[in-house]
């Protein structure tokens, strides 16, 4: 009994040291340089996927390379972070930016990436941005830097120019740049595109204010306008979902306090902005 338990601890020492090499060795994984162009064909719709297409049209794009039993992988997936990126900034957002996830694990199919896994989790689950199962291997001479492991999240302007870091790596918190504000600052400063996004929002002329409320978000500039209006969290969930609106009067006062994102849908626009609820 004695040898088992000193065997026992040994083996627990050896595990706690390799995860902790692991997590720094991961965590230390940054690259930059000018980004391959590629196109591959989505998972499940058939459609082309070419970046430099969106690129040279001026969106910032993130990608999102996972494995679907990448534990690390799912912990960021959880967080719902590019899910609520592009929701804003995607296509049906202020159309500024775009996301893809690409597994690289060269056998997943529908099965594994919905639960026959290994990890009982769904990949697809919520994600309205495009999937594209990596299964050319000269893939993986393009994407070198794949061999730090995964996730890795590559962050490329409209210059072709990335900056690639893992977001997640384990026994640690999720990188600042990675959070929702991090990527907007991604796509603001250093993607430069902000100045398109500021003027596709004023030119509707709509304000709210106060910002920060506490009670009532009073709406300018849509007066006598039927909209859509949603309010969304930082997690992507809509906290209040209000079809063919025509007040100027959003009730908060129920709200956690935090930060928010209103979205006007007027025709085939939809304009975005940022609220802060503060009791």
């Amino acid at each position: 009994m004695v040898n088992i338990t000193k065997l026992q601890a040994i083996i627990i020492k050896i595990l706690i040291i390799s995860a902790l090499f692991f997590s720094t060795h991961i965590k230390a994984q940054t690259s930059t340089g000018t980004y391959p162009d590629f196109t591959l064909t989505t998972f499940g719709t058939g459609d082309t996927f070419h970046l430099y297409s969106y690129l040279d049209d001026g969106k910032m794009v993130i990608i999102d390379f996972f494995e679907y039993e990448c534990g690390p992988c799912w912990t960021y997936h959880q967080t719902h972070t590019l899910s609520t990126f592009y929701n804003l900034h995607g296509p049906n957002g202020d159309n500024t930016a775009m996301v893809v996830q690409i597994c690289t694990f060269s056998d997943a199919d529908s099965a594994k990436l919905t639960y026959d896994n290994g990890m009982s989790i769904n990949w697809l689950a919520g994600v309205t941005y495009p999937t594209i199962i990596l299964t050319d291997a000269k893939f993986y001479s393009v994407f070198g830097f794949l061999n730090s492991g995964t996730p890795a999240i590559p962050r490329i302007c409209p210059n072709y120019i990335y900056t690639k870091e893992h977001p997640s790596p384990i026994g640690s918190t999720i990188s600042a740049n990675y959070t929702l504000a991090g990527l907007e600052n991604w796509l603001y400063n250093e993607c430069g595109v902000s100045a398109d996004i500021e003027s596709h929002i004023t030119k509707h002329d709509i304000n709210i204010y106060p910002n920060p409320a506490n009670q009532i978000l009073t709406i300018n500039g849509l007066d006598n306008t039927t909209y859509n209006f949603k309010l969304i969290n930082i997690i992507g969930q809509s906290v209040i979902n209000i079809s063919n609106n025509t007040s100027n009067l959003i009730d908060v006062s129920n709200l956690a306090e935090g930060i928010y994102f209103a979205s006007f849908e007027l025709g085939d626009k939809l304009i975005t902005k940022k609220v802060f609820i503060k009791h």
